[in-house]
């Protein structure tokens, strides 16, 4: 029998995006999957949206790593799948990871991301983007951007290191790589696509938002708290 696998999305007042990413988790070629959203008390009609979707919606105030450790532990799968809201996966995208996740020491998978808005600017933020992260790559750094927005994580593995931590509205993702790494190997499978909004980058600009990032992910690596306060509810 095909693995469980557990879709857990994250949402604050994201009814400009949540739409097009539970229609591309359900529309997902691979059928055996529960899509599990967890909402931090929207304003908006997020939870509306996601109820044509969702197969539990769960509502609580809290911080995004808050948010995923609640949905992990309703979840029912071996295959937990983070997804953030303004992502959309093509549909073949848990199909391809799953037989990655299957190889005796990788511990979760994730792949790659493009744009989802079509202008210039979004392309070259994506390009710098991109570039930063082959560097980091070359030089055998690891580099954490698209982890964080959309990964697949052996259950066991995320139970065995503790679940994301909730200390910080930030840099769980970071965290989480750490531990992981510990058990096991974090693969990049470029063939596994979807698109993610580049809002942040273009609200913020490409060089403060990058710097932001790299500053409280080496701040939190050498001290275990973020440099964002919690919460920031809405962060970023």
């Amino acid at each position: 029998m095909s693995k469980l696998v557990s879709i857990i999305v994250t949402t604050l007042n994201e009814e400009r995006y949540v739409e097009d990413c539970l229609r591309s988790l359900k529309n997902q070629t691979y059928k055996n999957k529960e899509i599990i959203v967890v909402d931090s008390n929207s304003e908006d009609k997020t939870v509306e949206i996601a109820k044509k979707y969702a197969d539990k919606i769960l509502v609580k105030n809290c911080i995004i790593p808050v948010g995923r450790n609640i949905g992990a532990r309703e979840a029912r799968g071996d295959v937990f799948l983070f997804v953030d809201a303004d992502i959309t996966l093509l549909p073949g995208w848990i199909d391809t990871v799953l037989p990655y996740l299957n190889e005796d020491k990788v511990v979760a998978v994730y792949g790659d991301l493009l744009p989802k808005e079509g202008t210039l600017k979004a392309w070259l933020e994506y390009g710098k983007e991109e570039l930063s992260n082959f560097i980091l790559r070359t030089a055998k750094i690891p580099c954490f951007g698209k982890l964080g927005t959309a990964v697949a994580i052996r259950r066991n593995a995320f139970e065995k290191v503790g679940g994301f931590s909730e200390k910080n509205a930030c840099c769980e993702d970071v965290d989480m790589s750490f531990k992981l790494r510990r058990y096991g190997k974090i693969k990049f499978v470029r063939e596994a696509k979807g698109y993610v909004s580049m809002r942040r980058f273009e609200k913020t600009g490409y060089l403060k938002l990058s710097l932001l990032w790299f500053f409280s992910a080496s701040y939190y690596i050498l001290t275990k708290n973020a440099l964002l306060p919690v919460y920031s509810r809405n962060y970023p």
